[in-house]
């Protein structure tokens, strides 16, 4: 069966920016989130993500480990986005319940283990598809 993309208005399909360094779980991140009809680029590291977007490249939204190697975290990515791309949603995951607070003020936290569903459950829910 042959997934529909979700279109964004203007340019086409609804661009996600995961990062993830677990590889295993962006591959069945990613592949969820095609399936649902989202393009997504896929990034093991904060820093590679942070070198994406500052390429100017177009990210609807962004979904991000915590933890991951490299010199950024998933909540120094987060903060980094929201003070240059103020509109951009962004989905932080992490096991470490701790850093919900920190989380929150950034973006949207969700906890791991989530649902497979989880996280185009939420992207569906953040940009106005689902109730």
């Amino acid at each position: 069966m042959a997934t529909v993309p979700l279109l964004r208005l203007d340019t086409g399909p609804i661009r996600v920016l995961l990062v993830e360094d677990e590889t295993f779980i962006r591959l069945d991140v990613a592949e969820t989130l095609r399936r649902a009809g989202y393009e997504v680029i896929e990034a093991a590291k904060a820093d590679a993500a942070m070198e994406f977007i500052e390429a100017g490249e177009q990210v609807d939204l962004v979904v991000t480990d915590v933890q991951t190697p490299g010199l950024l975290t998933g909540l120094t990515l987060a903060e980094r986005i929201r003070a240059k791309f103020p509109m951009v949603p962004i989905i932080i995951t992490s096991g470490n319940t701790n850093i919900e607070d920190a989380a929150s003020r950034l973006g949207k936290f969700l906890p791991k283990p989530y649902p497979p569903d989880g996280i185009p459950k939420l992207i569906g829910e953040i940009i106005g598809l689902l109730p």
